[in-house]
């Protein structure tokens, strides 16, 4: 009983305290719990704030430490009408993509959370556990979003970052293909020679 009115508590005071003050200074990461590094959070403000002077979306990024992901999903009441906010809460192992109708739609979902390196640009990142995966799963996912909305728009982003480890990917798997339908191809020509002179 002790544990649910301590943290009924603390939800109050995260709703009414601390996410109004990030929210209204209007920044892309609107709840940061000790986690992200402030060069990523300074590429995600930039981000952020050319996507939306630009189109008028707003993309955010909430991230808890000890934060649970449903007290995370509350900033969407604070929100403005047109957005998409990623959410990330450690505690509880959970990690999303939440918004507007009309901005959603311009995105894919699935495919930015797919968990298959080459289609996902942020659970593939969280699966490798090595070094800093957090920072990177956040800033890679919040570029691929806001890069999928400036391609849906029609617009070019000055300070998008692209995807670089999608694009790679996708490369190395193009000449893997490549090789393992040229290897095919060669053994069939290999074998049908083969047989053609066997039969003569």
């Amino acid at each position: 009983m002790r544990k649910i009115l301590q943290d009924g508590f603390f939800k109050t005071i995260f709703l009414f305290f601390i996410i109004p003050l990030k929210v209204f200074a209007l920044d892309s990461v609107v709840f940061n719990e000790n986690i992200l590094s402030q060069k990523v959070v300074n590429e995600i403000n930039l981000i952020g704030k050319e996507l939306q002077e630009k189109t008028g979306i707003f993309i955010g990024v909430a991230i808890g430490d000890q934060v649970d992901f449903e007290t995370l999903l509350d900033i969407q009441k604070k929100m403005p009408k047109s957005y998409i906010l990623l959410v990330l809460s450690k505690k509880s192992h959970k990690v999303d993509i939440v918004g507007s109708k009309g901005s959603l739609i311009l995105i894919d979902k699935e495919a930015v959370l797919s968990p298959y390196s080459g289609t996902g640009s942020i659970l593939p990142i969280l699966a490798t556990k090595k070094g800093d995966i957090y920072n990177a799963a956040i800033l890679n996912g919040y570029a691929d979003i806001a890069d999928r909305i400036a391609q849906a728009r029609g617009i070019k982003l000055e300070n998008s970052i692209g995807n670089a480890n999608r694009d790679t990917i996708n490369i190395l798997r193009i000449l893997i293909y490549g090789f393992i339908c040229f290897a095919l191809l060669y053994y069939a020509q290999r074998r049908m020679k083969r047989k053609k002179n066997v039969s003569n």
